[in-house]
């Protein structure tokens, strides 16, 4: 049985399709901080040019192999994937520092 042109026509602009579809590369390996004996873990990723970041921290008395961390909200955005890990560090801190004025 012979494939139909048509079949061939829409199959080639499927994969066009799906080549052109933006590319997401793997999160990075976490850059881990201490601040005020909290454990601070930022992970950049790439989609495109674009870089963000995910933030993890602990608090002193937390080891991080024993718990997942507390996700701290960041949705800063850069081409510089080093703008992203300063500001996604200052962010960190800064939710560090109000969790010690509470207590």
């Amino acid at each position: 049985m012979k494939p139909y042109p048509t079949a061939i026509a829409v199959l080639t602009i499927v994969l066009a399709a799906c080549s052109s579809a933006p590319r997401r590369s793997a999160d990075q390996p976490p850059i881990t901080s201490t601040y005020k004996g909290w454990t601070i873990t930022v992970t950049p990723s790439q989609i495109d040019d674009v870089w963000r970041a995910r933030i993890r921290v602990w608090p002193p008395e937390v080891q991080p192999e024993a718990h997942p961390g507390i996700n701290v909200r960041f949705s800063g955005t850069s081409t510089n994937r080093q703008a992203v890990e300063q500001a996604a560090t200052a962010v960190a801190r800064q939710y560090v520092d109000a969790m010690v004025s509470t207590h």
